[in-house]
């Protein structure tokens, strides 16, 4: 029982993140222009609030959308 609501879980996990994909949400560079930052916030935040996301899906949703330097960054501090 506990392995199909894993599957189903996941799938619906797949499933939502390909939705999200299909409006192509904005990027960000990790460029220092604080209002870049907050436009690439509100137009993730925007979108996840749209589709309805949970909570828990909308870092690791939005942490795909993060680009060059911030990724490097994120994923030196996501193992800390």
């Amino acid at each position: 029982m506990m392995e199909a609501m894993e599957k189903a879980s996941l799938e619906d996990n797949s499933y939502m993140f390909k939705k999200l994909a299909n409006l192509h949400p904005p990027t960000y560079d990790g460029t220092s222009n604080l209002k870049a930052f907050e436009d690439w916030i509100r137009g993730i935040e925007k979108l996840f609030d749209a589709l309805q996301y949970p909570e828990e899906w909308r870092v690791g949703f939005a942490r795909f959308y993060l680009r060059e330097e911030v990724d490097l960054w994120w994923a030196t501090v996501k193992n800390r």
